[in-house]
């Protein structure tokens, strides 16, 4: 793999791959870890877009009339190659995203999971929901949406697009992809194993571009259905964008300022270990990252001692080491170094103290490196910047509480609500939070990273639309239809001849 990863193939549509004859504009692939490596330079085409969404509509129909073994036989094979060449997806995750190694190995091994999970799911299209009528019966019927455009982000660049294409496509619909920017051959890649497992031409298209395509392809009057996933920025110039075009069901997911609280009846070695993996894995870019820690009084001296302790300890270095595994790679970016680094000020300014200082490093190999970072919070403040700002990088707000109803509060006081967890050994005390917090996922004595696709997966106010994927997808990827059927039997002429004369 590390010598055809300069080897560009172009646009993936209806069943081949196109290059840019007349380029709109360019995207890079690159490594952030390995800054003096040589970037390939990738020409892209917003004329592409049309192509591929019209690529797909003509696919649909035959798609969507293919049994539903039939297609959970295509994604079987499918599934087969990535796990084939799963070494060849890791390495380019890692070379492309800067992320280590193990932790792309770990990301296919959760999508393996995911696609058997889909095709042991089945589709939405075989459901048919029935109660009856005193003289008939009400049926509720699910169909195949259509074209789906689909938008995901480089923070879990492979589990991500699947967790949007398989489901749609198993429930009969086509769909356009659009790759992340930053990981233009990893997209390659995936197109490739669509291709040598034989999925239908126009059913599964990947085009390559800039937020301009993404923007162009989810206004294109061929889509039907738009699954992002993505900074919220983006998510609402999406949502503006296609006001016009109410009809286009739309799910959203975008980021949070998940919490993590901490009880002092908790079993403290788990939630001490489990809070440092899921503030610092993937270089704390995850949408579901903890970024706020609520620890309660009688433990919090002790813990922010631990996890300062801890923290001090994290690797960080090349994701491609052949030499040792570090535990977090680099940021994916300058513009996310500057980000990062901006906020530890804004935090100083606004009152936090600072426990740790996030600065940018020096490793063997050139690239966007850099520190973990910590401070606490006396006082919740809703006017606060740094409190209410999801920050992609690795960093953690410790707050000191006393009881359960200011853990709420602190977790409601941003607009986020994707994930929240909390360590107790009491059901009451999960069950208490659950009922004050405005989160879309709650976890009890799990990180706020661990997320699972065999529940409704989604956020809420800031952190999604309320469309949650997951056990959901089917019903996302299908839309109903409601019918009302007359099942008596009646002799229409003795009905017109028995019926009243109207006098004119």
């Amino acid at each position: 793999m590390k010598s055809n990863i300069r080897d560009y193939k172009g646009d993936y549509i209806q069943g081949h791959f196109r290059k840019v004859d007349d380029p709109n504009g360019e995207i890079w692939s690159k490594n952030p870890g390995n800054l003096e490596a040589p970037a390939l330079t990738l020409p892209f085409s917003y004329e592409h877009i049309h192509d591929a969404v019209s690529a797909a509509k003509r696919s649909f129909t035959i798609w969507k009339r293919q049994p539903v073994k039939n297609r959970a036989e295509t994604l079987v094979r499918y599934r087969e190659l990535l796990k084939l060449k799963k070494d060849d997806v890791a390495y380019c995750a890692s070379f492309e995203t800067g992320k280590p190694l193990w932790e792309s190995e770990r990301e296919i091994e959760e999508t393996i999971s995911l696609i058997d999970y889909f095709i042991d799911q089945g589709s939405q299209t075989s459901v048919e929901q029935k109660t009856s009528n005193s003289d008939g019966a009400c049926i509720t019927r699910f169909s195949s949406r259509g074209v789906v455009a689909i938008i995901t982000p480089a923070s879990q660049p492979i589990l991500f697009p699947h967790s949007y294409f398989i489901p749609a496509l198993m429930n009969g619909n086509t769909a356009v992809v659009k790759i992340c920017s930053q990981t233009p051959i990893l997209g390659q890649l995936l197109s490739e194993i669509a291709h040598e497992a034989g999925v239908a031409a126009g059913v599964l298209n990947f085009i390559q571009g800039n937020s301009e395509s993404a923007r162009r392809l989810v206004s294109h009057s061929g889509i039907d259905a738009i699954f992002y996933h993505g900074p919220f920025e983006t998510a609402a110039k999406v949502k503006k964008q296609i006001l016009n075009d109410f009809w286009k069901f739309t799910v959203i997911e975008t980021g949070g300022k998940n919490a993590q609280v901490i009880w002092e009846d908790c079993n403290y070695s788990q939630a001490l270990y489990d809070a440092i993996f899921s503030s610092f894995v993937t270089s704390g870019q995850r949408c579901s990252s903890t970024s706020r820690i609520l620890v309660h009084d009688k433990l919090y001296t002790q813990f922010l001692k631990d996890f300062h302790y801890l923290a001090k300890k994290i690797s960080v270095g090349y994701g491609l080491s052949e030499s040792f595994s570090p535990f977090m790679g680099p940021l994916m970016s300058e513009r996310a170094v500057e980000d990062y680094l901006r906020f530890q000020g804004i935090a100083v300014r606004e009152g936090a103290e600072e426990i740790m200082r996030g600065k940018t490093l020096e490793r063997d190999k050139k690239g966007f490196y850099v520190s973990p970072s910590i401070h606490t919070v006396e006082k919740a403040d809703p006017k606060s910047i740094y409190q209410k700002s999801e920050i992609h990088g690795p960093n953690v707000a410790i707050f000191r509480i006393k009881d359960l109803d200011e853990a709420a509060e602190i977790i409601n006081q941003p607009q986020w609500g994707l994930v929240a967890s909390v360590y107790t050994g009491a059901r009451e005390h999960f069950y208490h939070l659950a009922d004050e917090i405005k989160v879309g996922m709650l976890h009890w004595n799990r990180p706020t990273t661990s997320l699972s696709y065999r529940l409704p997966m989604g956020g809420i106010n800031k952190s999604g639309n309320e469309h949650p994927m997951g056990s959901f997808s089917g019903l996302q990827c299908t839309q109903m239809m409601t019918c009302l059927e007359d099942q008596t039997r009646f002799d229409i002429n003795a009905l017109v001849k028995e019926a009243p004369r109207l006098e004119p």
